[in-house]
């Protein structure tokens, strides 16, 4: 099969190696449209409608697979028009299980260069006990710091006995101290007021926007407050673009 892939994004030029392990070809350019089987859009990036318009579409083959890293909503669109299957890789619960790893060992080596304390003893709240917090919240401990997390109803609660964590409602949070707080939800958790309570700990957000709390106010309380996006992009490039390799694979074989 013959594809083409924006490579705005370091992890899609490991994801372009790994197909061609699998035996996909790649065009240099997109002058010739009608001939690719697949293409794999910007990461990130926004898709430019005037150069991508109607008429580039309407040259591809209808049998054509479309992806892109995250949600686009210009993508989106032209697929569900002409009805071209289209897989927003980010999306997908496998991928994020899988990512789930490189961003949690990207936060903990932030913490283990960026702190002149250990892991060890330190106590750790994990906002957001989904996949991503799961895994922080398993490696932490696995490293001796006391993990708490942060839970809203009984059930995410019985999760985090399971595992061996202090569960902890927002309420209470001003009972308790922490030296580090990690985010992993794309809402607001903490307002100022929330900010204070915690009483000057490391704020680390991971989430995509909009933020679980304002980074510039975090920094007031404690300049070591940071904002690490994208880290499987940034501390784990190769392994980040296998998992989208084998998730383009995947679909690909489906037709």
């Amino acid at each position: 099969m013959l594809g083409y892939m924006f490579k705005d994004d370091k992890r899609f030029h490991y994801a372009e190696e790994y197909l061609q392990d699998q035996g996909y070809t790649f065009a240099g350019d997109l002058w010739a449209p009608e001939n690719l089987d697949f293409i794999v859009f910007p990461f990130f990036g926004k898709v430019d409608a005037a150069e991508y318009d109607n008429l580039f579409f309407n040259r591809l083959k209808k049998e054509a697979v479309l992806f892109s890293g995250v949600f686009n909503e210009y993508i989106a669109g032209q697929c569900q028009a002409g009805g071209w299957p289209y897989y927003p890789i980010m999306n997908d619960e496998a991928v994020k299980a899988k990512n789930a790893i490189p961003t949690s060992e990207g936060v903990i080596a932030h913490l283990i260069y960026n702190r002149n304390k250990t892991l060890f003893g330190s106590s750790v709240l994990v906002a957001g006990y989904g996949i991503v917090g799961s895994s922080l919240a398993e490696k932490l401990q696995a490293l001796g710091a006391k993990v708490y997390a942060l839970v809203r109803n009984s059930v995410k609660e019985s999760y985090a006995y399971r595992q061996g964590l202090t569960p902890v409602y927002l309420q209470d949070i001003g009972k308790l101290q922490f030296d580090v707080v990690v985010n992993t939800v794309p809402a607001e958790v903490f307002d100022k007021s929330m900010l204070d309570q915690l009483k000057g700990a490391m704020m680390v957000e991971i989430a995509s926007p909009p933020y679980g709390f304002s980074m510039e106010y975090a920094k007031t309380l404690n300049p070591d407050s940071v904002l690490l996006p994208g880290i499987p992009g940034k501390l784990a490039v190769k392994s980040a673009g296998r998992i989208l390799g084998q998730y383009i694979d995947e679909k690909l074989k489906l037709y």
